[in-house]
């Protein structure tokens, strides 16, 4: 009878403290998730950053790359 009592004290107490504890699976789904969020801006940054220098480089090569005027030949 004693063990059993003790058992379902012992039980109770353990039930509690679980509530009372850091959910270390919780805190590591967190950092997850920051580092997940941090990873996607980082890519829309780098991906924002090159499509402005694409924009830049295809207007420095349209402005200096002239279309040639075709020669008028002379058929006399």
């Amino acid at each position: 009878m004693y063990v059993l009592i003790t058992l379902i004290a012992v039980a109770v107490v353990l039930f509690i403290l679980t509530f009372f504890m850091n959910d270390k699976f919780a805190d590591l789904e967190s950092q997850v998730e920051q580092l997940s969020i941090s990873s996607m801006q980082d890519t829309y940054q780098l991906k924002k950053k090159i499509k402005v220098l694409e924009e830049e480089l295809l207007t420095d090569i349209s402005n200096d790359v002239t279309p040639a005027k075709p020669k008028m030949q002379n058929h006399f």
